[in-house]
């Protein structure tokens, strides 16, 4: 029975990467179909069930021993050093408030800017609206003030050709 890479990848529950670079890593002799895939046997198989564990061993770690807990360094107790870190933290989040505050004062800054600059053109569109209103209510004006123009005489109708196509007809 031969088996494709994918089959044998799903076999050992690896990627069928992980099974082409372990054939090329340990110099596996395979046959190889028309396509140029390789073909494996069961003792192939088995072969790369093997490497499968190995490879799984070497990827554990090796358990770390347990170490005695560290002595505090310069025989200064925790306390202590926690003591003298105190102000600088308080110092450093002192610090990110003062940031944090004019972050925002920023952000307020820049929104009002731009409330200011919409507001301006709000004004402008307002003006450019009422100036095009007054246009147009002096053109209907003068539309409707304007004396009627004469009228030229109407052209006269063609008139129609009758029996034309009576006689027209004879001929057909």
């Amino acid at each position: 029975m031969e088996l494709k890479t994918s089959d044998v990848a799903a076999r050992l529950g690896v990627s069928p990467k992980t099974i082409q670079r372990w054939v090329r890593k340990y110099d596996i002799t395979l046959r190889k179909n028309e396509a140029g895939h390789y073909l494996f046997d069961e003792k192939t198989v088995a072969l790369l069930e093997r490497v499968k564990f190995e490879q799984g061993a070497a990827m554990e770690a090796p358990p770390t021993p347990k170490r005695p807990p560290t002595p505090p360094r310069n025989n200064v107790p925790i306390d202590a050093l926690f003591g003298s870190i105190e102000p600088e933290i308080a110092r450093v989040s002192s610090r990110l408030d003062q940031l944090e505050q004019q972050l925002e004062q920023k952000a307020d800054d820049v929104v009002s800017i731009q409330l200011l600059h919409h507001r301006q053109e709000m004004e402008e569109i307002a003006a450019r609206l009422t100036a095009l209103e007054q246009l147009v209510a002096r053109l209907e004006q003068q539309l409707n003030t304007r004396p009627p123009a004469p009228h030229e005489p109407p052209e006269e109708p063609k008139q129609k050709r009758r029996g034309l196509g009576r006689v027209m007809r004879l001929f057909a």
